[in-house]
């Protein structure tokens, strides 16, 4: 007996090796990468200097800030040179020399340079040997600034604010005192020459010959006598106010009344208003008394004073037109009648 036949596929073998999964969009093999980067096959890129940057990298931005080099110590920018600047100060029979040391970026160096160097134009000869100093120190920041000038401008983003270079020196008044060497130095020349100063003679003089015989007898010139009789100075004269104080008081006297007295009022056997009153001092333990004192405000002649006076029902003002610091007020409270 013989083994049945395979069975046959009704729409043909599938392509291929005879996989039936081979040719369908699932079993195919995936087809092989193209070259680029990260594969074996292709190369790796070109290996770059150290610290350089690849085309394009860091367009439309600042570029970073050195990790190297000087920074201005004003600003912190970059770059910036080693300097010193120096300024002169004469102070007559003495001097101080200033210096401010670096590194300084191109702005903050040329400010400095400028505000020094117009100080020391203005404060720099006025002792004996400050004239010389006050040069020398000039031509030592001239040298300083040419190594400031050949810096190129600090690079964007590495700086903070920077001092002002204002005007040049030569545009600032300043410069005028230039004039104090060059006219002490015309002065010197002048008088070294005999151009200024006393005339001395250049040649012989014509007098008497030798075999001459000269007399000479001078007149005597009169003494002067001068006088002199000054004016008289007037003498200033003062007149002082006339002043008329008041009598000393008595005992029985108002002005001589203080807080605990008694007074009475003659002109009426009761206590009443009176415009121009009779007051006398009163014992207390007499009965003739009207008053007493409770309280007694001076350099016054308001009445109102004794509204803060409780005890108080009425008072008593005494008044001085010429001399009103002597007023007074009595707070008084009647006792009897």
């Amino acid at each position: 007996m013989s083994a049945p036949p395979p069975p046959q596929l009704p729409y043909g073998p599938p392509p291929g090796d005879g996989n039936p999964y081979a040719g369908g969009p699932y079993g195919a093999p995936p087809p092989p990468p193209p070259p680029g980067y990260g594969y074996p096959s292709a190369p790796p890129p070109p290996e770059q200097p150290y610290g350089a940057q690849p085309p394009g990298y860091g367009y439309g931005y600042p570029p970073p800030a050195p990790t190297d080099g000087e920074h201005c110590r004003f600003c912190g920018g970059f770059p910036a040179v080693r300097a010193t600047v120096r300024g002169h100060q004469g102070l007559l029979i003495a001097f101080r020399m200033l210096r401010m040391h670096g590194p300084f970026c191109r702005t903050c160096g040329t400010a400095t340079v400028r505000d020094m160097s117009a100080r020391t134009l203005v404060q720099g000869w006025w002792s004996w040997v400050s004239p010389i100093l006050t040069v020398i120190t000039l031509l030592m920041n001239l040298g300083a600034h040419n190594r400031i000038k050949r810096l190129p401008p600090p690079m964007p983003g590495t700086h903070g604010p920077q001092l002002d270079p204002g005007t040049p020196l030569g545009s600032r008044p300043h410069v005028a005192m230039l004039l104090v060497p060059v006219s002490l130095l015309v002065t010197g020349v002048l008088l070294a020459t005999g151009v200024i100063g006393p005339k001395q003679d250049s040649g012989p003089v014509a007098g008497p010959k030798p075999t001459d015989t000269v007399t000479f007898s001078p007149s005597p010139r009169p003494s002067p006598t001068f006088s002199y009789t000054p004016p008289p100075i007037p003498m200033p004269t003062f007149s002082l106010p006339s002043i008329t104080l008041p009598p000393p008081a008595t005992k029985d006297d108002v002005d001589s009344a203080g807080i605990g007295d008694c007074l009475r009022n003659e002109n009426s056997n009761s206590a009443t208003a009176d415009d121009h009153p009779n007051i006398t001092v009163l014992p207390c333990t007499d009965p003739k008394a009207q008053y007493k004192v409770v309280y007694k405000y001076f350099a016054t002649s308001d009445e109102k004073v004794c509204e803060k006076q409780p005890k108080s029902d009425s008072s008593y003002t005494r008044t001085y037109t010429k001399l009103p610091s002597l007023n007074y007020v009595l707070c008084l409270k009647h006792v009897n009648g």
